[in-house]
């Protein structure tokens, strides 16, 4: 009784599969440091310190931010931020402000 007398584990099915998940992960492009924001607060891209409520000329009009004392970051800090607000639309009527930078 030889059940495993031509097993070699190097070769087996478990040890393919596991060499095919660490060629996937190893190629796959990491998007960590693809940060919207730097570390200022500004939009990476064109330097602008844009609020967010997408007022070009806003000097601020949110609540001092806890992280980097800005009036300009919402409800979260934008430094390093990897997401930006698309639109902000206003309840009760049509008013609906886009944003211009968002690709």
């Amino acid at each position: 009784m030889h059940f495993l007398h031509n097993f070699d584990p190097e070769k087996s099915a478990r040890e393919r599969r596991k060499l095919s998940r660490k060629s996937y992960f190893m190629n796959k492009p990491h998007n960590k440091n693809k940060s919207i924001y730097n570390e200022r607060g500004q939009i990476a891209t064109t330097g602008k310190d844009l609020c967010d409520c997408l007022d070009e000329t806003c000097p601020g009009c949110h609540f001092p931010c806890p992280k980097c004392s800005s009036n300009k970051c919402g409800h979260d800090c934008r430094a390093n931020r990897k997401w930006m607000y698309e639109k902000i639309e206003v309840e009760g009527n049509d008013f609906v402000i886009k944003n211009d930078y968002k690709k």
